[in-house]
C-alpha cells in the first residue's frame, strides 16, 4: 500500500512538474522552463467559498429583484412619478453591471476579498444613508448610482472566485451560486413587503441595508489560492522527431499547419466563390483555435505575483462547461490547460504596480471584438431582451394590485413564482443543452421566444391564477437566456476574446438598464396603465430571439463552409502540405 502510495505521489509531481531545488536554477533558466500557476481545488475549500459566493448573489440579486414589492411605498412618500421611482432601481442595475469591467480590474489588481469586502461597505452604507432622503433625487444619487456601483463590486468577486476555485466542475458549481439569484427572489420580496408592513419602509430599508453587509462576512472567505511551479514543456506531437531542436521544430509544425489551412481554404474559395473572405479567415481563427496544443515558449513566463491574479485567467468568468471548450480537450492535463489559457500581457512596464489594473480594464473594454458582425448581433440582442427584463420584476405586483385588485399580501408572492422557476430553470439550461440538436444558442431562443409571447399576453390576465401562470411560465423560460448568454459569447468569439466580449455584452445591458425602466414608468405615467410596458416588453423579447435565430442561422452556413473546407484538404492532403 504504501509503494502504491509513493508511485501516485511521484506521478503527480511530474504532472505538475514542480521543481524541488528552485535555488539550484538560474533566473534566466525559471524564466525560460517554469511557470507559476494557481490549480483550482474542485472541492475542499472551494465548497466554502461556494457557498459565500452563494448567500452574495442570492442577498445582492433577491434585494434588487424586490425592488417592485416595495416601490410603491417611495412613490407615496416622496409624492413623484412612476418614472422618478423606476429610476431609482434603474440607476442600481445599471450601473452593478456597468461597474464589471472596473470591479475586474480591481479584483485583478488587489484581490476579490478585499474588493468584496469594500462593494459591500459600499452598498450597505449608501442604502442605509438613502433612508434619510429629502427628496427622490438624493435616493438616485445614494440607493442608485452609489449603491449600484457597490453592489457591482461584491458581485463580481463572486463569480470571479467560482471560475478561480473550480475547473472541472465549474458548471456546477456555477449553477449552485446563480441559483442563489431565484433563491433571493423567492424570499427577498415577501421579506421587503413584510419589514416595509411591520416597521416602515425606513426602518424596513435599514434592515435590508444591514442584510446588505452581511455580504463582509461572505467575501472575507474569498482567499486566494497558493501558486505552484510548472515545467514550460511541448506536447508529445512537437516532440516527435527528435531530428528537430526544440526551438526550430515548434515554428515548422505552426507553419505547416497553417499553411496546410490557407491552402484549403484558398482552394475552397476558388471551387465555391460563395466562400467569402471573412468566412475563410474565420475558419482559419477557429482551426488556429482548435489546434492550439503545441507551446512555442515564446511568451514571457508566469510570476507567482500574477499567478495568483485571478483575471488573468481566459475562462475565470466562463461560466458553463469547461471541458467542452477546445482549449480545454487539447491539453493533456488540467494543469497545462491552466498554464496555456493563463495570459499576462506583455505590453506596458512590468514594475509598474497598475500594471494589472489597466491589462484587464483594457481587455474588458476591447471595442475591436465588434469587428465580428455576430458579437454586433450579440450585444445589440442583449439591448432589446434587457428593454423587457425587468418589467415583470418592477411592475408585475403594481399590475395585480392596482389593475386587478387583487390584495397586496397575495401580490408579492408573484415574484417568488418567478425565483422559484427561474432557479429550477437555471439548473435545468445545462442538462438540456446536452440533448442531442439542442445547442445553447436553440435553448436561448426557445426560452426568448416563449418569454416574449408570454409577456405580450399579459394584457388579457385577469384573474390571480393567470398571473401565477405567466410568473411561473417567464421565469422559467427568460432564465435560461440569462444562464446561456455567457457560454454563446464564448462559442462565438472563442476563449482569447471571451473577456473583452463579456465585458461589452454587460455594458449594453448596462445601458439598457439605466434607461429602459424609467421609460417604461413614464409610459404608465402617460396611459394609467401597465399593459403597454408589458406588450413593449414582449415584443422586445421577441425582437431579441429573432436576432439569436439570425445568429444560428449565420453559425450554419459558416459550418457548411467549413466542411467544404475540411473536404478539399481531405482530397488532396499531399498537394496541399507540399
Amino acid at each position: 500500500m504504501s509503494d502504491k502510495i509513493e508511485k501516485k505521489r511521484q506521478q503527480d509531481a511530474i504532472e505538475l512538474d514542480v521543481e524541488k531545488k528552485p535555488l539550484q536554477k538560474s533566473a534566466n533558466t525559471d524564466d525560460d522552463e517554469y511557470d507559476y500557476i494557481t490549480q483550482p481545488p474542485d472541492g475542499g475549500f472551494g465548497w466554502v467559498v461556494l457557498i459565500a459566493c452563494f448567500f452574495i448573489n442570492l442577498i445582492v440579486d433577491g434585494f434588487l429583484y424586490a425592488f417592485g414589492a416595495i416601490s410603491e411605498d417611495l412613490k407615496k412618500h416622496f409624492d413623484c412619478s412612476e418614472w422618478a421611482v423606476s429610476l431609482v432601481i434603474s440607476l442600481a442595475c445599471g450601473f452593478y453591471l456597468l461597474s464589471a469591467p472596473i470591479a475586474s480590474a480591481l479584483c485583478n489588481r488587489w484581490g476579490c476579498r478585499p474588493i468584496g469586502i469594500i462593494g459591500s461597505i459600499i452598498a450597505a452604507v449608501s442604502v442605509a444613508l438613502s433612508v434619510f432622503s429629502p427628496n427622490i433625487y438624493n435616493m438616485w444619487l445614494l440607493f442608485g448610482f452609489i449603491g449600484g456601483i457597490g453592489m457591482g463590486l461584491v458581485y463580481l468577486p463572486s463569480i470571479v472566485m467560482v471560475g478561480y476555485y473550480f475547473e472541472e466542475k465549474r458548471a456546477i458549481a456555477t449553477g449552485i451560486v446563480t441559483a442563489g439569484t431565484g433563491i433571493g427572489s423567492i424570499t427577498f420580496g415577501p421579506l421587503s413587503r413584510f419589514l416595509f408592513n411591520t416597521f416602515g419602509w425606513q426602518y424596513g430599508l435599514l434592515i435590508l441595508a444591514a442584510i446588505l453587509l452581511l455580504c463582509v462576512v461572505c467575501s472575507a472567505f474569498m482567499v486566494p489560492l497558493k501558486p505552484v511551479r510548472k515545467r514550460r514543456t511541448l506536447q508529445a506531437k512537437a516532440v516527435e522527431d527528435d531530428v528537430f531542436s526544440t526551438t526550430a521544430a515548434v515554428p515548422l509544425l505552426n507553419e505547416k499547419v497553417e499553411a496546410a489551412t490557407t491552402a484549403a481554404t484558398s482552394s475552397a474559395r476558388r471551387s465555391n466563390p460563395s466562400i467569402h473572405d471573412e468566412a475563410a479567415e474565420e475558419l482559419l481563427t477557429k482551426r488556429k483555435r482548435t489546434d492550439s496544443a503545441v507551446s512555442t515558449k515564446s511568451r514571457r513566463s508566469i510570476k507567482a505575483e500574477d499567478a495568483v491574479r485571478p483575471c488573468y485567467k481566459d475562462d475565470v468568468l466562463y461560466q458553463g462547461d469547461v471541458t467542452t471548450l477546445p482549449e480545454y480537450q487539447s491539453q493533456p492535463d488540467i494543469p497545462t490547460y491552466i498554464q496555456e489559457t493563463t495570459k499576462v500581457p506583455e505590453d506596458g512596464n512590468p514594475k509598474d504596480p497598475s500594471k494589472p489594473f489597466w491589462d484587464v480594464f483594457r481587455s474588458m473594454t476591447n471595442f475591436n471584438v465588434l469587428s465580428d458582425k455576430r458579437m454586433i448581433i450579440i450585444c445589440l440582442a442583449n439591448v432589446c431582451s434587457m428593454i423587457g427584463y425587468y418589467t415583470p420584476y418592477l411592475f408585475v405586483v403594481k399590475f395585480a394590485t392596482l389593475e386587478r385588485e387583487i390584495l397586496q399580501s397575495n401580490a408579492v408572492f408573484l415574484l417568488s413564482l418567478i425565483g422559484f422557476s427561474n432557479t429550477a430553470s437555471r439548473f435545468a439550461s445545462g442538462w438540456i443543452t446536452k440533448i442531442p440538436n439542442m445547442s445553447p444558442l436553440l435553448v436561448n431562443n426557445i426560452g426568448l421566444t416563449v418569454a416574449g409571447i408570454s409577456t405580450l399576453l399579459v394584457p388579457f390576465c385577469s384573474t390571480y391564477l393567470l398571473l401565477i401562470i405567466y410568473c411561473v411560465i417567464w421565469g422559467g423560460f427568460i432564465a435560461f437566456h440569462v444562464s446561456l448568454s455567457p457560454v454563446i459569447v464564448c462559442q462565438i468569439v472563442g476563449l482569447d476574446r471571451y473577456s473583452s466580449a463579456l465585458g461589452l455584452t454587460l455594458m449594453f445591458r448596462g445601458i439598457t438598464s439605466l434607461t429602459a425602466p424609467p421609460i417604461m414608468g413614464a409610459i404608465r405615467d402617460l396611459t394609467n396603465s401597465f399593459d403597454i410596458p408589458f406588450v413593449i416588453g414582449g415584443i422586445s423579447f421577441l425582437t431579441s430571439a429573432l436576432m439569436h435565430f439570425a445568429l444560428m442561422w449565420m453559425n450554419r452556413n459558416e459550418e457548411k463552409n467549413s466542411k467544404k473546407v475540411d473536404d478539399q484538404t481531405s482530397a488532396d492532403p499531399v498537394a496541399v502540405v507540399a
